[in-house]
């Protein structure tokens, strides 16, 4: 018995060391093996609702391996001020021994009170999410929901924001996500207030006191191009301008909205192209 015990601990101890080449290990199992280094930062390149961490990985093992990063896994930022993240995209990665890769995961924040991160910001793995968040994240890359109303949404689940919150130019998706959430938590779709320009994104003539600009831009590609207006926190407060369908080429886009609404001293307005900030303008409206 005890030499039975004896060999079957080398071959667990032998395993730990070496991954099976040819099978898929999630992300808890690599780390607690040991067979990777993660180190995750900021991605100052997006917003809070699309790419917001990078990471770099390290095959430190002895063979080739592949493993995956779950729809749900939570990223814990080091500084207790600033947001943490939940994936909303799984991704496959694959690494030669000894080899390194960094990219940007598919996340959003799943605390609206904290500041949004930087380059800076470090983070670490810390579980999955609560099956009802879970559920929305899913729901999310089904639909590929990389925007907004995604983070509206689970900001709907994480910190009690209203369903009416779930609102954009995509009236339909809008609705979807909205409906979706209302499931989950167990209560009726909120019926919609045509009247409150906070949730309205069509109706212009719902802004009583406007502060408007432009952008300018030549594309090289067709693109999807957002505009959002972001607090001092790096926090989202309302999309402007959402055309998934722009095409190559010059185009001034305008955008405009409501300062007896949105009465902070100063905003931060970004232009997004395919997920990825290409103008950031701070703008202080007039408001006498």
């Amino acid at each position: 018995m005890k030499a039975t015990l004896l060999f079957l601990f080398v071959i667990t101890l032998g395993y730990s060391q070496n991954p099976n080449a040819t099978k898929v290990y999630d992300l808890a199992s690599v780390l607690e093996n040991n067979w990777i280094t993660l180190k995750v930062t900021g991605n100052e390149n997006s917003t809070h609702y699309t790419k917001p961490i990078r990471a770099t990985f390290t095959n430190t093992s002895k063979n080739p391996l592949r493993f995956s990063i779950p729809n749900g896994q939570i990223f814990r930022a080091e500084d207790s001020t600033v947001q943490d993240i939940v994936i909303v995209k799984e991704e496959l990665i694959a690494l030669k021994v000894q080899e390194t890769k960094e990219l940007p995961l598919y996340g959003m924040c799943i605390e609206s009170s904290n500041s949004g991160n930087n380059l800076e910001t470090l983070f670490y793995a810390d579980g999955l999410a609560e099956e009802k968040l879970l559920k929305l994240t899913e729901e999310i890359q089904k639909r590929r929901s990389y925007n907004t109303l995604g983070q509206y949404a689970v900001w709907t689940l994480t910190d009690g924001n209203d369903l009416n919150s779930i609102s954009g130019f995509d009236a339909e998706e809008a609705l979807h996500l909205k409906t979706f959430v209302a499931g989950l938590m167990g209560v009726p779709v909120p019926e919609y207030d045509p009247t409150d320009y906070a949730t309205n994104y069509e109706n212009d003539g719902l802004i009583k006191r406007a502060a408007e600009s432009r952008f300018k831009f030549t594309f090289s590609e067709d693109s999807a191009v957002t505009i959002a207006m972001f607090d001092e926190d790096n926090i989202v407060v309302r999309e402007l301008y959402n055309n998934p369908n722009v095409t190559s080429g010059y185009h001034e886009m305008e955008f405009k909205f409501d300062v007896s609404v949105y009465q902070n001293k100063a905003y931060y307005i970004r232009m997004i192209v395919d997920g990825e900030i290409k103008i950031n303008m701070k703008m202080e409206p007039r408001r006498s």
